[in-house]
């Protein structure tokens, strides 16, 4: 696992600069394809989809990072290393069996003997709260644009095509 950190930190840094540089060239001017209200819109989109991908990436790198730590064994790692965030901030490993790494909410939950899952902070919340947000703040504008390209596109209802009849 402790491979894959760079992989990922490579991955979303090189997607968080396309989506940059995508909104640079959205929102500079001399682009034909996005005009009015909506080049502010989509280089917004692509802004709120750089962030996304940045703080998702750190989570996601912070996760793998607990992964490793869970991994490297040591005396003194039964059930889990002094630095676990289970052992950490649990008080000690008394309960705690094992961890499941979720990386769909980027967090780390603890299975205790009894069954009973606990979260804990191994993530920062900031971290967490910009993806999401971020995530949102660039769909929202998406959907807006693609729905105002679709209505645009759409012929009315009133008007109808006028056949060619040969006479």
């Amino acid at each position: 696992m402790i491979f894959f950190i760079p992989v990922v930190f490579l991955a979303a840094s090189a997607m968080a600069v396309f989506l940059l540089i995508r909104c640079l060239a959205v929102a500079l001017p001399g682009n034909p394809s996005w005009s009015g209200w909506r080049r502010a819109v989509v280089a917004a989109a692509f802004a709120c989809a750089a962030t996304a991908t940045a703080s998702y990436g750190l989570g996601a790198i912070n996760l793998m990072s607990t992964v490793a730590v869970a991994q490297d064994g040591g005396a003194s790692s039964a059930p889990f290393p002094y630095n676990h965030p289970c052992r950490a901030q649990l008080k000690g490993p008394e309960g705690a069996v094992d961890y499941d790494v979720q990386f769909l909410a980027l967090r780390t939950v603890c299975v205790m003997e009894d069954g009973e899952r606990r979260a804990v902070e191994d993530v920062p919340q900031g971290v967490r709260v910009t993806a999401a947000a971020s995530a949102a703040c660039a769909a929202v504008p998406a959907g807006i644009v693609m729905a105002a390209e679709v209505r645009r596109m759409r012929p009315t209802a009133g008007r109808r095509r006028q056949r060619c009849r040969p006479n």
